[in-house]
């Protein structure tokens, strides 16, 4: 077993993030967010939180990018801000804690990312064989935090299956880039 010297080292969280974070959560490019609004978007990766946790989180009154910068480096300048980002994804995809996730959750939290309209069986299969980095059949910290330290092996297609690929696209009017 690795040692924990082998996961990747926190990040300093910059200016950058903090915008990239709040156009994710207003995605209309709202200046200010009811707790209501916040709510909605944070949904999309926390399928649990409650308004009582969103309230919990901003205080009195709405967000605005300010407050959200206020509420990150609250003790902190940005400049000293550290975090973790695999471990903050983990979190969310791991909302009960357990230290594992299974495909399924995964899958569901996938499906609610706007852009995405399906994940069949064979997308499951090649995230599973992706991110579950020590073949254990779950996904650890461990297993996420490496799947983007290095590049995996995923087999490629033999000529036989490129080809049928192909066609497939074809006769369903996919034109090859």
């Amino acid at each position: 077993m690795a040692s924990n010297s082998s996961l990747p080292r926190p990040v300093r969280m910059t200016e950058e993030d903090l915008l990239t974070a709040w156009e994710v959560i207003s995605p209309h490019g709202d200046d200010v967010l009811t707790k209501s609004q916040l709510l909605d978007s944070l949904r999309l990766f926390f399928p649990h939180i409650t308004a009582r946790d969103v309230k919990q989180l901003v205080g009195p009154g709405n967000l605005s990018l300010d407050k959200l910068r206020e509420l990150l480096f609250h003790t902190q300048t940005p400049d000293s801000a550290f975090t973790d980002p695999n471990w903050e994804a983990f979190k969310i995809i791991d909302p009960h804690g357990t230290g594992y996730v299974e495909m399924n959750v995964l899958k569901r939290l996938l499906m609610q990312l706007p852009g995405v309209d399906m994940i069949d069986d064979d997308d499951v299969e090649f995230l599973h064989k992706l991110v579950d980095v020590d073949g254990d059949g779950r996904i650890s910290f461990r297993d996420w935090a490496q799947v983007g330290s290095w590049a995996p092996d995923v087999e490629l297609p033999s000529e036989a299956l490129r080809k049928l690929m192909l066609e497939k696209l074809a006769k369903e009017g996919v034109e090859r880039m």
